[in-house]
This record gives C-alpha cells, structure tokens and sequence, in this order.
C-alpha cells in the first residue's frame, strides 16, 4: 500500500512510537483535510493488525487481518464513522465501543479504535472515552483525527500524543501532480493549490470536475457585473449552486486585490484572474475591499450557521449590501 510521498515520514514515525512506547496507545492526527490522512491510518491500523508486521513497518498484505482489514471487515477495527448517528457520537456509542474493546480480540493479536474526526463526539461521549483512554484495555491502540479547525480539548490532549501533519510544500505537491499528470501545464496546478488551500488531492479533482469550469464562469459573471454597476446580475450565477464555493472565490478575489494595493503579488491566489483583481484594486479604496470582504464573510457564516433560512433572499440581501459599500467607498 503506497501512501502520498509527504506522509511516509509520518508513517514510519508513529510505527516507531507504537514499537518503542507500548505503555502510549492512544494517538492525535492534526491536520488540515485533503490530504490524504485517511490513507495514513489505514496503513497505520494494517500494520498493527498485521500478524507478520515487522519492526521497519512493513507488514505482509497477504495474511488475513490484512485482507480483512483492506475490505473493510475486520472485526478488531472499529471505524467509529459507521456507528455514529448522524455524524454524531454520544456517551451511549462510546460505552457500547468500550464494552466491545475490554473483551479478547476477536481474530487478530490487537484491537485498533479509529475516530475519523474528533468533532463529532459530543461532550459526554468525549468524557466517556477519556475514562477509557485513562486505563486502556490491553492491546488496544486509539487512532484519532483532528482538524485544524476544531480547537483539541486539552484534556484529551493529555491522554494521548500528538502528531501535526503540515499541508505539504506547494513545490512538492506541484512534483507530485506533474508526476500524475504530466500533459498539464504547470502554473494550472499552481493556480488549483492556491484555490484550494494548498492540499494537492482537492487540487486534483478541481482540476478534473466541473469546478474549474464552473470558476471561470463565474468570474467572468462576476467581472461583468462589477464593470456595469450591475451586482444583482450574478445572483442568477449564484443561484445555480455551489455557492459556498462561490463565496470562497469570491473572497479569495476581494483578498488578493487587497495583497495587491500593497504590491504583494507574491502570494496572490487567483493567477489567472490577474485583471479583476487589478480593476478592484485600482477603482476601489482599500476601506471599501476590506469591509466588502468583512460583509461576504459575515453572510458566509449566516448561510453556514442559521438552518431553514431563505438563501435566494439573504443573497439578494447581501447583494444591496455589497453595492452599497462599493458605491460607498469609491475612490
């Protein structure tokens, strides 16, 4: 099982903890998503299971812990995420997984607990486990992810060690998307990175969906818009979906001609729409980009956050209120 080459190090370092701490069973993942930390686990939980995995974390792959646990049925893996509810796992699920862990393991030597994200349990769960993290059932390993954004309770921390996991370099995600795909030229991979918060794997399947498309219209909708004083005509472009996307580029765009009023062109995330970001930067004051970037994030945060509302009125809302500001505030 090959991993992405940014996370090998990774591997091999927490194979080592496991083989050199037995008594610290219990790990933290953090990371930012896409990339490709699932596949580390899973690696990670093959060689635990493994009954001829040896010392350098290599693990055989033919035995039947690997095989089962490569179909997703071995019963010594317990992958929290197919019994919560909801996304969601309480104090019950958390004492049902305890009163399986405690007992002999079923096939295999070791029992391995994996939490695919820590945000979902609830505060009675998360206090359920920490009993369980206290006094671990024997050969028993805990594997868990945590997200950047979710800050880690810190006495949960305590009770287990903790592995950051950077985003990889924009270089090294360049050599390995050029490996992959050699046909495509080299400043669209960069383009695709920067959009997507540097993670290589979303910026490959931006590259070969419908996104990138999708993108580019919406710009040129948007650069219409702008030009002709005429804001409400990319709420038809906005009502056709992926508008949280939408929003994101948007704000992207607001940043980067704010990088730009200070000849910052180094760290620009939109490369390719290099003349909208000039046309904001020149027409509009700084004061004006920074409180239209303030208002698209606050409207981001009511359409994430408040359940059953109108979007179609809090967008044309939100239009008014961003031509206001830009009509407000211009130079």
């Amino acid at each position: 099982m090959n991993l992405y080459p940014w996370l090998d190090t990774h591997y091999y370092n927490i194979v080592c903890h496991f083989k050199n701490k037995k008594n610290n069973r219990a790990i933290i993942l953090n990371a930012y998503r896409g990339i490709g930390t699932t596949s580390l686990i899973k690696k990670i939980g093959i060689w635990l299971l493994c009954i001829h995995h040896m010392k350098n974390g290599l693990f055989c792959n033919q035995c039947r812990n690997c095989q089962l646990i490569s179909s997703k049925n071995h019963p010594d893996w317990y992958n929290m995420k197919l019994f919560s509810h909801n996304n969601i796992i309480g104090v019950d699920t958390v004492r049902w997984l305890c009163n399986k862990i405690f007992k002999t393991p079923k096939i295999s030597k070791n029992k391995v607990v994996y939490f695919p994200d820590i945000s979902q349990l609830t505060e009675h769960g998360t206090n359920a486990l920490l009993k369980t993290l206290e006094e671990p059932p024997k050969n028993t390993y805990f594997l868990l992810m945590n997200y950047f954004s979710y800050p880690l309770l810190p006495t949960l921390r305590s009770r287990c060690t903790l592995y950051k996991i950077a985003t990889p370099s924009e270089n090294i995600s360049i050599n390995w998307l050029k490996n992959n795909h050699p046909e495509i030229k080299e400043h669209i991979f960069k383009i695709a990175l920067r959009v997507n918060k540097g993670s290589p794997i979303y910026a490959q399947t931006f590259i070969f969906t419908q996104l990138w498309k999708t993108r580019n219209i919406f710009f040129h909708d948007l650069k219409h818009s702008i030009k002709n004083d005429n804001l409400f005509h990319i709420l038809d472009n906005l009502n056709l979906g992926n508008i949280k996307e939408k929003i994101f580029w948007l704000c992207s765009l607001l940043f980067d001609s704010m990088k730009a009023k200070y000849n910052d062109m180094r760290n620009i995330i939109n490369l390719d729409k290099i003349d909208i970001i000039r046309y904001l930067e020149e027409k509009y004051s700084f004061f004006s980009l920074d409180n239209s970037l303030r208002s698209w994030i606050r409207f981001n945060f009511q359409l994430t956050n408040i359940s059953g509302i109108n979007t179609e009125l809090l967008l044309t809302e939100q239009l008014l209120r961003w031509e206001n500001i830009l009509k407000l505030y211009k130079h």
